[in-house]
């Protein structure tokens, strides 16, 4: 997990952890919201990787954080099932037998849209489905929040987001 003081450092992350995974001959699903999509691109290609081609193969997938969440959302909570089968899928096919990817590195800021917005139960439960991914699949998750996305009075929820993770960066 990511908590970012800028954009900068939240493109920066995502970068080293979808190098990473491409050098390791594994698929990448990005869910950002538009303009961290195209900063992330731009960062991917200064290091010499073709996007666009990695996206034709399939090996790059590239959805919208924001349209993610107004298709799961009903009434101001996830609908878990629809995301949940929604994120399998994307994951069976990025890393389907034909395309030879031993896992599939997940890089998202959905979670962090939702605290933001103060929506900290919503957050919690997508957590919790990125949990069970886990236990399903060969996959890995970079989960980004800003650090502004936090209120004061909100320590526990800091602490309990920590806690469902391997591993806590913060800049």
């Amino acid at each position: 997990m990511q908590f970012y003081s800028a954009d900068s450092i939240l493109l920066e992350s995502c970068a080293r952890f979808i190098v990473t995974a491409l050098e390791a001959s594994n698929a990448v699903i990005v869910i950002l919201t538009q303009s961290h999509r195209e900063g992330l691109a731009l960062k991917l290609h200064a290091q010499g990787f073709d996007v666009e081609s990695l996206i034709r193969l399939g090996t790059y997938i590239s959805l919208d954080a924001v349209d993610m969440l107004s298709t799961i959302m009903r009434k101001g909570v996830p609908d878990r099932v629809r995301f949940f089968d929604g994120l399998c899928d994307l994951i069976e096919s990025a890393s389907s037998p034909d395309r030879n990817h031993k896992r599939v590195a997940l890089c998202a800021e959905c979670v962090g849209l939702l605290c933001a917005e103060g929506n900290t139960r919503a957050a919690l439960q997508l957590e919790e489905t990125g949990s069970d991914l886990i236990e399903l699949y060969d996959v890995d998750i970079l989960c980004a929040y800003p650090l502004d996305g936090f209120r004061d009075g909100e320590g526990g929820l800091f602490e309990s987001i920590c806690k469902m993770h391997t591993a806590v960066y913060s800049q």
